[in-house]
């Protein structure tokens, strides 16, 4: 399915703490069995050395969904033809994808991977617990800046009363990072407003470090170091925790190592998060490299 964008926004997320490891546990590793696996995956299709044409990259992703049966997965850097062969290999998924404005060349048509297709951000979700496709909405984020015009996609559960969104904001510096803290801005209004009630689990590479700024704005106020948001990191060092660090005034802000921190998933750093609403339990997480992009997997086990 493909979602339009949404233009009335267009103006302007038991265990003990758990250390992040090169691999999560399997789904096999004791947990709640209430508990769900979600994910978090920039794909790179508009890179040059993942994103051309076939099907290794949506092919091995497929693999990993079908080995961990994840409620949810955000993805971002997606293609057209990727998206039609995931939901080709995963039956009892549904998948959203959301093309992405064209904001800097050719305003009004989706921007293009590597290969000749429309490129996005996608959700993938299990259809048993109540997503549905055309529940579906992307909301366009106010950019002012960069290559595309950014946007979030969302798709809800209503039994269940879960929304599930996937964004990618602007990278860079100067006149970019201002485009950056004002998508994340609409980023949150859109699920503070537009969302008020449910359950979040918000996935995206946010292109900014976990003690900038944008990132205050999406950190529960417990993190601490000017943390002002409403949301857990599902996929931090810290587990279930929302915690300050033990304040040491003698070293830099930039050099704690605390919640707000974990293993980086870009050359850039650590730039990709798994945001969900406070009242989710987080009982495990960790990060997966994959060969077929630049940015590595976050998954996280959680109760809803």
């Amino acid at each position: 399915m493909t979602v339009a964008l949404s233009g009335a926004v267009a103006a302007a997320g038991v265990a003990a703490a758990v250390v992040l490891v090169a691999e999560p546990p399997s789904p096999s590793a004791k947990s709640s069995p209430d508990g769900y696996v979600i994910g978090q995956f920039n794909m790179a299709g508009g890179t040059t050395e993942h994103g051309g044409k076939g099907n290794p990259v949506p092919d091995d992703l497929a693999e990993d969904v079908d080995d961990r049966r994840p409620a949810v997965l955000s993805l971002q850097e997606t293609c057209r033809d990727w998206d039609e062969r995931l939901e080709d290999r995963l039956p009892g998924y549904g998948v959203v994808f959301a093309p992405v404005d064209n904001l800097a060349r050719n305003p009004g048509s989706p921007a293009r991977c590597h290969h000749p297709t429309d490129f996005g951000n996608t959700l993938v979700f299990r259809e048993d617990l109540g997503f549905e496709k055309d529940t579906a909405r992307s909301h366009l984020l106010g950019s002012t800046a960069g290559d595309e015009y950014r946007e979030m996609v969302c798709v809800r559960s209503e039994p269940r009363k879960l929304v599930a969104c996937s964004a990618h904001l602007t990278p860079g510096e100067g006149e970019y990072a201002g485009s950056r803290g004002k998508e994340a801005a609409e980023a949150r209004r859109v699920l503070a407003t537009h969302y008020k009630g449910y359950t979040a689990v918000l996935g995206g590479d946010i292109n900014d470090v976990p003690l900038s700024d944008v990132l205050d704005g999406f950190y529960h106020r417990d993190y601490g170091d000017g943390a002002r948001g409403a949301f857990k990191e599902a996929a931090g060092p810290c587990g279930d925790a929302m915690k300050p660090r033990q304040r040491r005034d003698s070293l830099p802000r930039n050099r704690y190592t605390h919640c707000r921190s974990g293993e980086p998933t870009h050359s850039k750093g650590k730039i990709d998060y798994l945001f969900v609403s406070p009242s989710v339990r987080v009982e495990w997480s960790g990060v997966s490299h994959s060969e077929q992009s630049d940015h590595k997997q976050l998954w996280a086990r959680v109760v809803f």
